[in-house]
């Protein structure tokens, strides 16, 4: 059986508890996430590092694989890439099972069919950063899709909630995130799911800051795509150049709101060479700035 499906004695009676220490005890539970992911933090440092190594090739994607709840926690990392740190559309893609966010369809999570179509549709391939959510890590959908990716030379990088799994065994990098029985029984959107948030936030932030998409704390690849994301950026602007607000708005609109292009300009580069310097050092402001 596996580890998150093995009921606490220490629960079992849950239903005639108060709701007080309901959300007592299963916020207790929670905590077990945290330690999880921070037992890890060597190990996704690895991850980082080798996945960097791929992604500076421009042909290469990172691809979220994961069925059920996994699936969706997936899905949720993988979409905020693009307006958060202008990650490419085209760079980051999905293999789930079940695409009705209304409905759950984990039954899908056996279908080989399935995977296999969906290994093809999504196209990866040896450029590839895939990564594998299970909390079992028994998933036939993810263990699939898994098998063809290595066999291609993809980096696998999986996460899991059960030690002795075919998933983390068959990985390139392998994050054991032991959470222990879960709150209700086999529920894994509790602790599991918590804990393989915590480890993709970690993971694809630290991935991005190493990618250059980070300058001074900022998110200076975002995408302005709203009133809100603009005025975020002017201010951004202000604070890294110490220009006065006006001059930031100017200079954004010039940009279309590409926030290094402005903090180069300010610095007084032309746009070219901006743009020049800024594809020279892969996006690399501090660099950039140096080649005046």
């Amino acid at each position: 059986m596996y580890e998150t499906e093995i009921r606490n004695k220490e629960f079992e009676n849950i239903e005639k508890w108060n709701n007080e220490l309901i959300l007592k005890r299963m916020l207790e539970s929670q905590r077990n996430a945290f330690d999880a992911v921070e037992n890890n933090l060597k190990t996704i440092e690895t991850a980082v590092s080798l996945a960097v190594k791929k992604l500076k090739n421009y042909n290469s994607k990172i691809v979220y694989v994961g069925a059920g709840t996994s699936g969706r926690i997936g899905i949720l990392d993988g979409v905020e890439l693009i307006p958060t740190f202008g990650w490419p559309k085209n760079r980051v893609n999905f293999c789930f099972s079940g695409i009705d966010v209304k409905k759950a369809s984990e039954g899908s999570e056996d279908n080989i069919k399935l995977a296999l179509k969906h290994f093809k549709e999504v196209d990866i391939t040896e450029h590839d950063v895939v990564l594998f959510l299970a909390a079992s890590g028994s998933t036939i959908y993810t263990n699939t899709i898994l098998e063809k990716s290595k066999s291609l030379g993809a980096l696998t990088v999986s996460f899991s909630n059960n030690k002795k799994s075919k998933l983390l065994e068959s990985s390139d990098v392998s994050i054991y995130l032991n959470t222990g029985h879960e709150f209700l029984a086999g529920s894994t959107r509790l602790s599991a799911g918590t804990s393989q948030k915590i480890a993709l936030n970690l993971f694809s932030t630290c991935l991005m800051i190493r990618l250059n998409k980070v300058y001074k704390g900022f998110m200076v690849d975002m995408k302005s795509t709203n009133a809100k994301l603009r005025g975020r950026a002017e201010k951004m602007l202000v604070e890294i150049t110490s220009c006065n607000p006006s001059r930031a708005h100017e200079t954004l609109l010039k940009t279309d709101y590409n926030i290094k292009l402005s903090i180069m300009m300010i610095n007084n580069f032309s746009k070219k060479k901006a743009l020049e310097a800024l594809e020279k050092t892969e996006g690399n402001i501090d660099k950039a700035l140096k080649m005046k």
